[in-house]
C-alpha cells in the first residue's frame, strides 16, 4: 500500500498557460482589428483571467472543506473511542504428555490468548463508564483492559452480553480513573441509523490491528444489507454496509456520521482476495432494547444457533487468507 504517489499537474500552471493563450490571441485580434476594438478585448481578456481564478479557487474549497469536516468528527469523538485487549485461555492438545504417565487424564494444556478490539463509551452514570463493543472482541476473556485516549489503562468487567446480536456492554469503575483522564473521555452521541442514506459520507474510528485509533472515510454503500454471519446460512442480520476501511481491531468501533452521532458498530468486512471495501456495522438503531437490557446489567436471551467461539478468528494471519465463512470477523 505504501506505493510511490503519482506526480499530480499543476492544474493552475495549466490554467495559467491557457489565460495567456487567450491574452495572445486578443492582441493579435487587435493589431488587425481597428482601435476601437482595442478595449473590447481588454474587457474580455480580463473577464476570461477572473473566471479562470474564480473557477480555481472554488475548487480548492471544497477539497479543504470535505478534510476539515472529517478532521473535525475525529477531534471530537477519538474521546469516546476505546481500545480493548481481550486476554483468554483456551485448552490445546498436549502432544508430549501422550508419551507419559499422565497421557490419559491430561490430554490437553491450557494456552494463553491475547486478542485486540475496539469499543464506545455510550454511558456514565452510577460512577460506572459503560461501553459498547462486539461480544466477539470480549468472548471467553479472562481478564479485559480498555485503553482510554490518554493511553490509561484499566482492567474492565463484562456487564451485558448478547451473543446472537454479537454485542456486549462492559463496564469501568470512575473510581479507578484519575481526574485528568475522566476529563479527557467523552460519551458517545447515539444518532438514528434508520435516517441513513446511501451514498452518504461516513467515519470508521477504532483500534486498527492494535496499532491504536486510527480513522477512515467512506460512504454507506448500502442499508439494511442481511448477510449470513455464521455456518448457519439460515441465520442472517442486518448491517450497514460501507466501503470505509475495516481492519481486523476495528471490531466494536464506532461507524459516525458526518455531524459525529454513533449509527453503528463495526463488527464484519467481506473476506476474499478479490474483493475489497465491503464492510460492515450493526445499525445502532436495530439493537436499542438489546443495548438498554445490557445496561441494566442483564443478557439478551440467545438461541441455539449461536455461532461457535471458533468461528471467530482470534489473530492476523487469519485475516489473510480466504475465510471458510462468507464473512470473516475479527478481534
Amino acid at each position: 500500500m505504501k506505493n510511490e504517489m503519482p506526480k499530480i499537474p499543476n492544474s493552475n500552471h495549466k490554467l495559467l498557460k491557457k489565460g495567456t493563450k487567450l491574452v495572445l490571441s486578443a492582441a493579435t485580434f487587435g493589431v488587425v482589428a481597428a482601435g476601437s476594438f482595442q478595449g473590447v478585448n481588454y474587457v474580455v481578456d480580463n473577464y476570461n483571467k477572473q473566471n479562470t481564478t474564480v473557477q480555481s479557487t472554488n475548487v480548492l474549497k471544497t477539497s479543504s472543506s470535505t478534510t476539515s469536516n472529517v478532521s473535525a468528527v475525529a477531534q471530537n469523538c477519538m474521546p469516546s473511542i476505546v481500545s480493548i485487549t481481550n486476554v483468554s485461555v483456551s485448552d490445546v492438545q498436549n502432544y508430549f504428555s501422550m508419551y507419559g504417565n499422565n497421557s490419559r487424564s491430561n490430554p490437553f494444556t491450557q494456552q494463553e490468548n491475547t486478542s485486540v478490539g475496539s469499543g464506545v463509551i455510550i454511558n456514565k452514570k452510577n460512577g460506572e463508564i459503560d461501553i459498547l463493543t462486539n461480544y466477539h472482541v470480549i468472548e471467553n476473556a479472562k481478564t479485559l483492559t480498555c485503553t482510554f485516549a490518554d493511553n490509561t489503562n484499566v482492567e474492565a468487567t463484562v456487564k451485558g452480553v448478547d451473543e446472537d446480536g454479537d454485542l456486549a456492554v462492559i463496564s469501568i469503575k470512575t473510581k479507578d480513573l484519575s481526574e485528568d483522564t475522566l476529563k479527557q473521555i467523552a460519551i458517545a452521541t447515539i444518532g438514528d441509523s434508520d435516517k441513513l442514506q446511501v451514498g452518504e459520507q461516513v467515519v470508521a474510528i477504532g483500534n486498527a490491528l492494535g496499532y491504536g485509533q486510527s480513522v477512515t472515510t467512506g460512504i454507506v454503500s448500502a442499508t439494511n444489507r442481511s448477510v449470513s454471519t455464521s455456518s448457519d446460512t439460515d441465520k442472517s442480520q442486518s448491517y450497514i454496509q460501507t466501503d470505509a476501511a475495516i481492519n481486523p481491531g476495528n471490531s466494536g468501533g464506532a461507524l459516525l456520521n458526518m455531524s459525529g452521532e454513533l449509527i453503528g458498530i463495526n463488527s464484519a468486512k467481506l473476506s476474499d482476495t478479490d474483493v475489497e471495501g465491503m464492510g460492515y456495522a450493526i445499525a445502532i438503531s436495530d439493537v436499542k432494547d438489546s443495548i438498554d437490557t445490557m445496561l441494566e446489567g442483564k443478557d439478551v436471551s440467545t438461541s441455539c444457533n449461536t455461532p461457535s467461539s471458533s468461528y471467530y478468528q482470534q489473530n492476523d494471519e487469519d485475516h489473510e487468507s480466504d475465510s471458510v465463512f462468507p464473512f470473516d470477523f475479527w478481534n
